[in-house]
């Protein structure tokens, strides 16, 4: 009797990286976990694989230790949008995707690409509209380029694509305390989002008589007591509804890992403590939000545990947030204790 070992087969995150890993005959098979560095068609690449799912395909410009220092949505996108430049797409060319994407080199071409080493300086910024990025040796810029904050473009996904990995990826998210700032809060759009979380005594507020105060908790920090579900009813694109249900923590930790700042806002507050809310998933660097609208019955503020109903409406770029919530009020304020 023979005994056949089957190994999985690495899945692709997006249909583009299933393309670039095709023209450039990349063994997938032999992929480690994690970032490797294959050799092919003459080019070091960078490739990350994560759980049998092959996430970033680009040319190698970044050292890891340079990723370790700073994480950012930056690297990956500049090694994978250069290869893209190499090896477009068969209904584009180089010139057309740089003129669709309003991607612009300020300084050097596409030739000079080829003449960055990873020992050069690399710096970077973001105006919340574009970001400028260059590459320097011995104080003279060698290539700087320009492109516009945004997430589709960045994320190398498109929408639909980013909204049926939504799941996955916060399935996958490990639970993690928050690191939480008691002293003060910031707001974001208006007054009435706002980071800021409420204590007594030095400990996070849950009582069933300050229910604003503990709903700002529960949905802000992992650090809240009591242990709570929230079932999630996605829109997507199209008006496609997904309903699946994860612990509020876990929902919070893949916010929080994915660079999104979160910020609560009451909607309304019922006669027996019932809470109705929005949360704002907040990610500057990539320019979207992840809008959440919840409502949490008095229970499940009283008994610290139970779940909650909430409608998602997934990377929702920030300007059109900005139009939505421009004038939003609650509908019944309350005093907030003081902390």
């Amino acid at each position: 009797m023979s005994v056949i070992t089957m190994t999985a087969q690495p899945q692709f995150r997006t249909q583009e990286l299933q393309r670039l890993a095709s023209v450039l005959f990349l063994d997938i098979q032999a992929l480690p976990e994690g970032y490797s560095h294959p050799a092919t068609q003459g080019m070091s690449l960078t490739v990350h694989k994560e759980g049998q799912t092959i996430d970033h395909i680009g040319l190698q410009l970044f050292s890891e230790q340079m990723r370790s220092i700073n994480t950012s949505p930056v690297y990956d996108f500049l090694e994978r949008y250069f290869l893209q430049l190499k090896y477009p797409p068969t209904v584009k060319t180089a010139s057309n995707m740089i003129r669709d994407d309003e991607f612009k080199f300020l300084t050097g071409s596409m030739k000079t690409i080829g003449d960055i080493r990873m020992t050069d300086d690399f710096a970077y910024s973001n105006d919340n509209h574009r970001y400028i990025v260059a590459w320097s040796r011995d104080g003279k810029t060698l290539l700087s380029v320009s492109f516009p904050v945004e997430y589709q473009l960045i994320s190398g996904e498109n929408k639909i694509e980013a909204e049926n990995n939504l799941l996955a990826d916060i399935q996958n998210s490990p639970i993690r305390k928050s690191i939480d700032n008691l002293k003060r809060g910031e707001n974001y759009i208006n007054e009435h989002f706002s980071n800021r979380l409420y204590t007594q005594k030095g400990q996070l507020i849950a009582s069933s008589k300050h229910p604003a105060e503990t709903a700002a908790n529960m949905m802000l920090s992992t650090n809240a007591k009591g242990e709570y579900n929230i079932n999630i009813s996605q829109i997507s694109y199209g008006f496609q509804k997904k309903n699946y249900q994860v612990p509020l923590r876990q929902w919070i930790s893949f916010c929080k890992a994915n660079g999104c700042q979160l910020y609560f806002g009451i909607e309304k507050i019922a006669d027996d403590g019932a809470i109705d809310a929005v949360v704002l998933a907040f990610n500057q660097a990539e320019n979207y939000n992840h809008v959440l609208t919840v409502s949490i019955p008095s229970k499940v503020i009283s008994q610290h545990q139970g779940s909650i109903e909430a409608r998602l409406y997934p990377y929702v770029p920030t300007h059109n947030v900005m139009n939505m919530f421009a004038n939003y009020r609650k509908s019944n304020p309350k005093s907030f204790v003081r902390r």
